[in-house]
Order: C-alpha cells, then structure tokens, then sequence
C-alpha cells in the first residue's frame, strides 16, 4: 500500500495559513508557543481528516497489491508512487529503514522506535524536497478488499546535506512533527483499483467508508519496479512557484 506517501504530500498542501507551509513558519510557531502550535496541529489534523461521501461498497473487490508484488519478490522489486508531488518508493520488508539510506543521508529527527515488532512491515520514502526526505514504517492489514493501518510505527527524517536548498525547506523540520502527530493514532484504509501490469489508483478512507480527499491524490499511480538505490528512484516535488506581485 501507498498511504504515507501521499499522505506526506497532502501534509505540503494543507498546512494551515501560518504553519509550516511558509518561510519561517517553524520559528513563528516556536515564538507562539505551545498554543500556538497546538493550534496548528488541530487545523492540520482537521484538514487533512477531513470525510467526504461515505461509498456503497468501498472495502469488497480491491485490488491486493501486496500480494502481487510479493508475488514478484518482496526482496528484488518495490512499489514506485508517482502523483502531483513527485515520486516516491514503498517497500515491503522487515529490515529497519537505515538499511536502505543511501551514504551521506542524515537523520535530524525520529519518532517512534524501530524496535516495535510488525508482522509484515512496509517502509516509506517520501521526498519533501530535494533535501529532505521522510521515511516512515507501518503495519498495513488485509480487510476484505482493502487495507488499513493503524498508523506509523517508526519514521526519520533524513536531510540530505550535498542537495540544494529549496524556498519552504527551513519549515520541514516541524511540518515532519506535526504529520505524525496529526496522524497518530487514527486508523486509515486504503483501497486499490488495478494490476501489476497497467499500475494501481487508489484512494483513502476512514475505518467507516468516507473517503479522505485530503489523503488522495488523484494523479498519483503505483507500479511494481525492479529494486534500485532510494536515491535512484524518488524524485522531489516541484519547487513551489515565487509569489506573484
């Protein structure tokens, strides 16, 4: 399943008005104080929680992707997610997320512990930017035909010193805090559409069956690839366009 990766770009675009979606928003928050960025969590966590229609049907008849691509083999092949912010790589393995960090990759902040026992883990990496990059493990379930998690078990944020730095990267710091706490503890469904050979869509839902906009990217498409260094693989989000006067 793809749920973190397009989560961490529905992050980027609802980051409400004075968090870390703008230069200097991660001192601005620091400068407000605890309420201040309690606040913003709330609105982000609103936004992004946000339901849409509740859908007839929504968890019979999806696609198992999982299964297809350990069908391929899990250890040589990796899920690659392309949608509106750039490109990014999910894997299913239980071997700890630093086992997959190209050389010269730093962490600069965690949450969770790696050491949290999963059945089937599935590793993230998520680039936010040309110079940072998100990378989470989870527990995704089958249910009938969808999947769901109850949320991240472990995740890093690795900085990547020799990249350029981008215009809002000075906030990713705080905005990678403030997604896994406005996440933590809400159970999230994915449902696929497709195959391993033309690619999967899918689409977020609450363990009710409304759909999560937020949490869709409606351009974003899953394949099934042959397994590459990370670095090789993701690809950053556009630069967000200077503002217009």
């Amino acid at each position: 399943m793809r749920a973190w990766a397009w989560m961490a770009a529905a992050a980027l675009t609802a980051m409400p008005a004075g968090a870390p979606a703008q230069p200097n928003a991660e001192q601005d928050i620091q400068i407000g104080g605890a309420d201040t960025f309690r606040r913003a969590l709330a609105e982000l966590r609103a936004r992004m929680l946000s339901p849409g229609e509740r859908v007839e049907g929504w968890d019979r008849g999806g696609a198992d992707s999982d299964s297809d691509l350990r069908a391929a083999g899990a250890d040589d092949h990796y899920f690659l997610n392309r949608g509106s912010e750039g490109t990014s790589v999910g894997i299913l393995t239980s071997r700890p997320l630093t086992d997959f960090a190209p050389d010269g990759w730093r962490v600069i902040d965690s949450y969770g512990s790696a050491a949290v026992r999963l059945p089937a883990p599935q590793l993230d990496f998520v680039p936010l930017s040309a110079r940072y990059v998100l990378a989470t493990r989870g527990q995704f379930r089958r249910r009938g035909g969808i999947d769901c998690t109850p949320g991240i078990t472990n995740a890093l944020l690795f900085e990547i010193p020799s990249a350029a730095a981008g215009p809002n990267d000075d906030a990713l710091p705080i905005m990678f805090r403030m997604l896994i706490l406005a996440l933590e503890d809400q159970e999230i469904c994915i449902r696929a559409e497709g195959n391993a050979v033309h690619g999967y869509r899918s689409r977020a839902f609450l363990p009710d069956g409304r759909t999560l906009p937020e949490l869709t990217d409606e351009d974003g498409i899953t394949t099934i690839v042959r397994a590459a260094p990370i670095d090789r693989l993701i690809v950053p989000p556009a630069p967000p366009a200077p503002p217009t006067s």
